[in-house]
């Protein structure tokens, strides 16, 4: 499937050692390495929709059911008509 639009976010506890990425998201150019975006354990779903274009604000994803926890482990969703894809790896160490 070819996708519009990517988003990958990742915890911020894996930021310190970033030598995964390629094992996780596939081999990828310096540009994309710099297209993923990492959360803390403030973050809810509706901040990471909101964040990959699919609402325009937190309260909106919010009241449309995203106002729920970030899934632990590894999560890769295909949203909208628009094909967003946003993956997210969620592992706290």
């Amino acid at each position: 499937m070819k996708w519009n639009e990517e988003f990958n976010f990742v915890h911020e506890s894996l930021k310190r050692d970033e030598s995964w990425i390629d094992s996780i998201f596939g081999p990828l150019d310096p540009k994309e390495k710099e297209a993923i975006i990492f959360f803390d354990d403030s973050k809810i779903m509706a901040h990471i929709i909101q964040q990959a274009g699919i609402f325009k604000s937190i309260s909106e994803a919010r009241k449309n059911g995203w106002n729920k926890p970030i899934p632990p482990g590894f999560t890769d969703l295909t949203l909208t008509k628009r094909k967003i894809r946003v993956t997210i790896l969620n592992i706290v160490e």
